[in-house]
């Protein structure tokens, strides 16, 4: 079991057999039904992912949207499943609503603890046969962020990107930390503005945004910014903000992603109105 939770509860059975468990002992567990067999070749215990199990199920691997999805970095709108397969694949499964094939041969597999799983940057041109320009941007970004993508495998990767969704390198930004702020970030500069990413500013901290170096547009994630006391956290820092003269623009991740034009709008109009004056004042902030 302990070789089995190497492999994410989710192993090939020639996987363990080449670490030394005799067949006999593979088999018998099988029949006693500690593990199942999902399909020939594979072991699986309880506690494997269930997407994971599925895709082994239907005669492939997670892929695309889903492999990336699995390992956290950013997709707009994952599917259900997204499963890879191999073209020399026959008397497959039937698929459920929402689940999809994917046939684009593997250019670069790895060998890894999770042969469930296609590699990131198969999953990634895997995703490119369907996903836009924009949304590529900020999958690039968030693997670049996480470290499990370098800029040298960009490189090589980007020239295999289907034309109609390949970004330029310089449209990247491994600073950026989610999804919502890449998109907004590739929305202003497509409009012809200045903007710099995770910007440290005195008395406010660090910020998602900086546009034409003073107003600062702030993305916000359902998971860290809705509950209480970060709201009040988030209200300090406009607070601060305008005290030092800047401008500030905060957008919830439901805004970004369903209305962008319009929180480009917004941006644009704080930028018309000027840079906020510098406030003097010689009252005590409370540190409430």
């Amino acid at each position: 079991m302990l070789d089995l939770a190497r492999f994410g509860m989710l192993a090939r059975r020639s996987d363990l057999l080449a670490l030394g468990h005799p067949r006999f002992r593979v088999s018998a567990a099988v029949q006693s039904g500690a593990v199942q067999v999902p399909r020939r070749g594979w072991i699986a215990a309880p506690g494997a992912d269930p997407r994971a199990l599925r895709a082994v199920r239907l005669g492939g691997k997670l892929g695309g949207a889903s492999a990336l999805a699995h390992r956290g970095i950013w997709v707009d709108a994952p599917p259900r499943l997204v499963v890879s397969t191999a073209s020399t694949a026959s008397r497959l499964p039937a698929l459920r609503p929402g689940e999809h094939r994917v046939w684009l041969p593997e250019r670069f597999a790895e060998t890894t603890d999770a042969p469930w799983r296609v590699s990131v940057r198969d999953a990634i041109l895997q995703y490119g046969l369907s996903a836009g320009r924009d949304q590529l941007v900020a999958t690039l970004d968030s693997a670049l962020f996480q470290r499990l993508l370098t800029w040298q495998e960009v490189d090589h990767l980007l020239p295999l990107v289907r034309e109609s969704a390949r970004p330029g390198i310089r449209e990247l930004d491994s600073l950026a930390m989610s999804g919502t702020e890449s998109r907004m970030r590739v929305a202003l500069r497509r409009r012809g503005l200045k903007v710099r990413t995770q910007v440290s500013i005195r008395r406010v901290g660090q910020v998602d945004l900086v546009v034409d170096d003073w107003l600062i547009v702030e993305c916000d994630s359902k998971q860290f910014h809705d509950d209480e006391s970060q709201q009040i956290t988030d209200r300090r820092r406009d607070g601060n903000a305008a005290l030092s003269s800047y401008g500030s623009a905060r957008f919830h991740h439901s805004q970004i992603m369903s209305d962008l034009e319009w929180c480009v709008s917004v941006v644009e109009s704080h930028l018309r109105r000027g840079r906020p004056a510098r406030i003097a004042t010689g009252a005590r902030q409370s540190t409430g």
